[in-house]
Order: structure tokens, then C-alpha cells, then sequence
């Protein structure tokens, strides 16, 4: 079953601080929320919110969303696709393919290691997700708590809220445009 939706996205990053990247590196799994508050630089964050429309596909047992992006998100003719197991609703995959070209993957209490392509050269991402709460298909949201780390040289925390809406779909009787 394929959906046409509105998907409001939200995203806010802070970069950290060279401490708490020092940090990062050491004792990952030891960083907790009042410290990454504490630490990270919060008049650096930027901050993104956009609708866009979209599809929910909901096949046997695999969940996708997907969308363009847009000039807004500097990648504009690339699309995403987020996409989940239901079996394994806290382990999510997010491509992106045009202009950029990425598999990350978000898994909760996990590093793990991708490639970005853009059109000037390719570089390694690190991504650490601190947290998923995955209500896509019972409440329409999808929340991310992630850290990026771009080859050693700098640590971005990323907060990321996807919401899904069905669209409507109107209709006109046919008489009614006999009428015109």
C-alpha cells in the first residue's frame, strides 16, 4: 500500500565543543543529555523546518518514506528515503540519492560508519544515534538524536523530527464538470 503524505520535517544541529569531542571519542556511551546541553555551542545551532509532499509505503514488513529535498536543505535534487523493518522499528536506514548520495544508519547506542558523496568530493561520516522513538506508523512521528562526526575534525549533535499526515484526496463528481 503506497500513500501520498505531508511530511513536516524539523532538524536542529549544535556543533560541540572540542572538549566534549575529545570526549566523544573516549567514553561515548558515558555522555549524558545535561552534558551535551552543558557543552555543546548552542548559538552555532541551525535550524531547519520544511513540509514537503511524499510517499508512505507499507509493504509486508518493510516501512519507506520518501521525499524530495529541496534548496532549503542544500540538496536540492536529491531525493530521501527513510525506510525500517517492522520487526526492527529502532534500527532505520535514510538514503539519499541525486545531487548527494548517502546510506546512513541510525541505530540507538551505536557508531556507525558511511559515505557522502557530493558534487565535489566524498567524505566519511560517523554517525552515533543517542536515541530513536519510531511512531511512524501508530502516532505518524519519527524522532532522532544523533552525532555526527566528520573524519575526526568536527562533531555536530543533530535533532531530528519527521512527521507524516495523509494528504486528502478530493474529488469532484462528474457531473460537475459537464456543467462547465
Amino acid at each position: 500500500m503506497i500513500k501520498e503524505i505531508r511530511i513536516k520535517i524539523k532538524s536542529k544541529q549544535y556543533e560541540l565543543s572540542k572538549g566534549l569531542m575529545n570526549k566523544l571519542f573516549e567514553e561515548l556511551d558515558m555522555i549524558d543529555d545535561e552534558e551535551l546541553n552543558e557543552e555543546q555551542v548552542m548559538e552555532s545551532g541551525d535550524e531547519l523546518e520544511m513540509t514537503v509532499d511524499g510517499f508512505l509505503s507499507d509493504e509486508g514488513d518493510k516501512v519507506e518514506v520518501t521525499y524530495e529535498e529541496s534548496e532549503l536543505t542544500g540538496m536540492e535534487g536529491a531525493s530521501t528515503k527513510v525506510y525500517f523493518e517492522k520487526s526492527t522499528p529502532e534500527l532505520l536506514t535514510m538514503l539519499r540519492g541525486g545531487s548527494v548520495t548517502t546510506a546512513m544508519v541510525f541505530e540507538a547506542g551505536r557508531r556507525h560508519i558511511c559515505i557522502y558523496e557530493t558534487p565535489i568530493m566524498p567524505f566519511e561520516l560517523c554517525i552515533y544515534t543517542r536515541k530513536i522513538k519510531n511512531e511512524l506508523l501508530s502516532e505518524g512521528r519519527l524522532s532522532l538524536d544523533y552525532i555526527v562526526e566528520f573524519k575526526g575534525a568536527q562533531a555536530e549533535r543533530t535533532v531530528f523530527e519527521l512527521e507524516i499526515e495523509e494528504k486528502a484526496v478530493h474529488t469532484t463528481p462528474l457531473d460537475e464538470y459537464d456543467a462547465v
